[in-house]
């Protein structure tokens, strides 16, 4: 089994939309990588080539039309990455702008994805969910 991505970076992303992508991460996804809009539009998804196979293809078992706009809205606007010899990546305007990043960027490995994040909206949803809540579900897990 490959490794679990995770760790959180804060790279730089320049106006033309490079970035560079941590290389903890690179090393995991592999020499190429999809970038696409989360489903919920909050944050630009990083998958392996294989991870965002299996994505698409639950994708295509949603039914209906709500189905067809989630595949529209998600596929669309995916990118297949290969970084440079610095490990650089683009992110097109169109992903940064309906993730909503327009300044500091952080990276966060989430298991088989890494989630590209605008900064202040990554640290808004921490709190978006009740802390009660957390500590129980963490109170089911036994390790």
């Amino acid at each position: 089994m490959r490794q679990p991505l995770c760790g959180t970076f804060n790279p730089s992303i320049d106006a033309k939309g490079r970035m560079s992508f941590p290389s903890k991460l690179r090393d995991i996804l592999g020499g190429e990588f999809y970038l696409c809009l989360s489903h919920d539009k909050r944050y630009i998804a990083a998958f392996s080539i294989e991870d965002f196979d299996e994505y698409s293809k639950k994708l295509f078992d949603l039914p209906g039309a709500a189905g067809e706009q989630i595949r529209r809205d998600v596929l669309a606007g995916a990118e297949k990455q290969t970084p440079d010899a610095q490990g650089r990546i683009f992110i097109s305007q169109k992903l940064r702008d309906k993730a909503g990043i327009t300044g500091d960027v952080t990276v966060i490995g989430n298991y088989n994805r890494a989630e590209i994040w605008a900064s202040d909206r990554l640290e808004a949803s921490k709190t978006e969910v009740d802390e009660a809540e957390i500590k129980a579900l963490l109170a089911t897990i036994s390790l």
